[in-house]
């Protein structure tokens, strides 16, 4: 709270005394003692400040302008004010966390605060827009209301993650940030939600402490998946009213769950607690599968079928879990848009009709699951496939169904739905695509496929081979600089992406080296030049030049990250570092990290190393011969930490031996708040095992496979 009174005493001391505290929970008390410089302006009647280190009150403004409006945005949505009269949000130089919302004092990680005006990435602003809208919808969601118990955490983590992509499309319109939710946000939650060592989005917590291990990617992004799933079925308008009557009621008070239930079903009328309980007290999703299909002129008769999704198709399951049944809001689209009925699937099966025209005659399409609103797998017929490449190609299947589409092809193949070479036909139709959104869901099934066959390598050169034909279409629309002056924010984050898969699939072009090395003297010769060297692009080149460098390049950047303040900057490098091609300056690497590097920042360059075939190796020695190092030096940090290094040095193999070699070791390490993610680890590997030796049966291991391909 702002100061109250100023008095001196007799002890040459002064006492300050502060305003009364509102009625809040402890967790959300914080002091910050320290110098700093600070920026501020006013949000309606609050006094907004942001705090940064001494000399870079600057790069407050982008934060302070992003938090003045989030505010507004926020009281009018809630409809009722933020309650305190200021706001202070305060970067601190070595912080574990991203940020953390104590009440009126949001902290947070340097990086995610502070930009510097003139040489901020777009990917940067993005992500501190997101980092300052999500801390800020805490103020309502956990701060105003909070939990009861640590057990419904995700109506803290879930509604502030859902509420960062509303605020900033707000913000910013021209990010799209719900066709970005989906290769996001959704995504992550479904890669982590189709394990079996996940867990409810609703966890019973006996001990304070075995919170930690619920803050992940259920929490926050499969919440915040359900929250826009539940939305889209109530409507903007009556999802909204619910929210601020559920403000209003339980200010300064404690709720759980049931209760925002109950205010969405006052305002909608529909059975929304019925709906719900089984999206958030079962953990998973479901998988549909049209099990038949009948053309008409007019319309296409649908048969579904749902069960369990899992990554692990040799799952063992109880009945009780084969009967597993969610209340499946079913939204379709077609040529002609998006259909305003909505289906709700209760039981293992359901008929669906869908209004379509030129269906018997071979045209249209249907899309199930339109605009991926719901976390769910949809398994579909080969016609309907066939169908769809169609609105892939002519692009007349939305943005966030095209890059869906995909993620769900990879996801089925995978858990052995879908054959692969279904799969890479299907990454065939998406030669011509331009839209940053589908990129980022090409991208990780491409990354993901070569991470696999890297197993066998004449699997592997052959898939890179195929991958290089699609970067390169991309290569050639997008460029690597501006050419008019037009280009928007998605296309600069497009061309990020382009690079990075450049640097994985093309790096030892010589176009590429030859382009990459020009923007890299530059860089040399004035780090300032963004012109030259843009940020969206500054990690993937340097990445580039070690891959086709040695020690001088190294030398360079490990110069460059002691010499620049900018903490974006010096990000760029760690994440760069591990890609130099001797095993010697890998290792100095992990040495260096561990030694030299602040404990919020020394597991990056494990996963620069631990991400390729070579380095992975070796960043897994290390860690087996440094762990009691690692964890001295985490310490009382957060479990998190932990976490990063242990996805970072052993995640990235694809053996059952080496998941067997793995667990072995974790068993005796007495990492409590750490198991669920180790299983997590162990089981993804397993299941990637599984995988790798669908594809070595498939034709995929044959060349006429691959020398066919349209």
């Amino acid at each position: 709270m702002p100061v109250k009174s100023l008095a001196s005493n007799s002890h040459q001391k002064t006492e300050v005394n502060f305003m009364d505290t509102p009625i809040m929970s402890t967790y959300l008390v914080a002091f910050c003692v320290g110098q700093f410089d600070f920026v501020q302006a006013l949000s309606n009647q609050t006094l907004v400040k942001v705090y940064t280190p001494p000399g870079m009150s600057e790069s407050g403004l982008f934060a302070l302008d992003c938090a003045v409006k989030t505010l507004k945005i926020l009281n009018s949505f809630f409809g009722i004010d933020y309650p305190l009269p200021k706001l202070d949000m305060v970067a601190i130089p070595e912080f574990a966390m991203g940020a953390m919302e104590n009440w009126g004092l949001v902290t947070y990680r340097q990086v995610d605060l502070c930009i510097d005006p003139n040489k901020a990435s777009n990917s940067q602003k993005q992500r501190v827009c997101t980092v300052v809208t999500h801390e800020l919808a805490h103020q309502w969601f956990g701060n105003l209301v909070t939990m009861a118990w640590w057990d419904d955490l995700w109506l803290n983590e879930g509604f502030a993650s859902w509420a960062e992509n509303y605020v900033s499309e707000k913000l910013h319109p021209e990010w799209t940030m719900w066709d970005q939710f989906t290769t996001g946000h959704l995504s992550y939650a479904m890669k982590l939600d189709s394990l079996k060592s996940s867990h409810p989005i609703q966890v019973p917590i006996c001990h304070a402490e075995e919170v930690e291990e619920v803050f992940d990617g259920i929490s926050y992004c499969k919440g915040g998946s359900v929250v826009r799933m539940i939305r889209a079925v109530m409507g903007p308008q009556d999802f909204r009213n619910g929210l601020s009557t559920y403000m209003k009621t339980f200010a300064y008070r404690n709720t759980e769950t049931h209760d925002l239930w109950k205010c969405w079903e006052d305002a909608s009328k529909m059975p929304i607690s019925e709906m719900m309980k089984s999206w958030t007290e079962q953990m998973g999703y479901p998988l549909i599968t049209v099990t038949n299909e009948h053309w008409e002129a007019h319309q296409v008769t649908l048969t579904l079928s749902q069960e369990w999704f899992l990554s692990d198709p040799s799952a063992e399951l109880t009945d009780e879990e084969k009967d597993k049944k969610w209340c499946v809001p079913i939204f379709t689209c077609t040529e002609q848009g998006v259909q305003p009925d909505i289906c709700f699937m209760r039981e293992k099966t359901a008929t669906l009709i869908v209004p379509l025209e030129g269906g018997e005659n071979g045209g249209g399409w249907v899309k199930l699951n339109a605009g991926q609103q719901v976390p769910m797998r949809v398994k579909l017929t080969p016609t309907m496939l066939e169908r769809l490449c169609i609105g892939i190609k002519n692009k007349t299947l939305p943005i966030c169904d095209r890059a869906g589409l995909i993620m769900d092809a990879y996801a089925l193949a995978k858990a052995g739905h879908l054959e692969p070479t279904a799969l890479i036909q299907l990454l065939s139709a998406y030669q011509n695509e331009h839209a940053y959104i589908v990129w980022q869901g090409i991208s990780q099934v491409l990354l993901a496929l070569d991470s696999i066959t890297m197993e066998d390598e004449d699997m592997n050169t052959r898939f890179q081979s195929f991958a290089r034909i699609l970067v390169k279409s991309l290569y050639q629309s997008v460029g690597w600089s501006n050419k008019d002056d037009s280009d928007g924010h998605l296309t600069v984050l497009l061309r990020g992406i382009m690079i990075s898969l450049l640097k994985n699939f093309c790096y030892d072009d010589e176009d590429v080296k030859k382009e990459a090395s020009a923007r890299f003297e530059k860089f040399q010769s004035n780090p300032d030049d963004v012109e030259s060297l843009p940020s969206d692009m500054r990690t993937q080149v340097f990445q580039i030049m070690l891959k086709n460098g040695g020690e001088k390049e190294y030398e360079q950047l490990l110069s460059y990250f002691q010499t620049t303040s900018d903490v974006a900057e010096q990000k760029f490098v760690l994440a760069s570092l591990g890609n130099a091609p001797s095993p010697a300056l890998k290792a100095r690497t992990l040495d260096w990290a561990l030694k030299d590097l602040k404990m919020q920042d020394f597991f990056y360059p494990m996963g620069s190393v631990g991400s390729s075939r070579e380095g992975r190796e070796i960043s897994w020695s290390f860690f087996k011969t440094n762990f009691e190092a690692v964890r001295a030096k985490i310490g009382k940090g957060s479990p998190s930490l932990m976490d990063a290094c242990i996805v970072n040095c052993a995640g990235s193999f694809c053996s059952e031996e080496k998941a067997d070699e793995i667990e072995a070791f974790f068993q005796d390490k007495g990492l409590v708040q750490n198991a669920r993610k180790i299983a997590q680890t162990l089981e993804n590997m397993r299941t990637n095992a599984k995988f790798w030796s669908k594809l070595q049966s498939s034709e995929l291991s044959d060349s006429e496979f691959w020398n066919n391909l349209s």
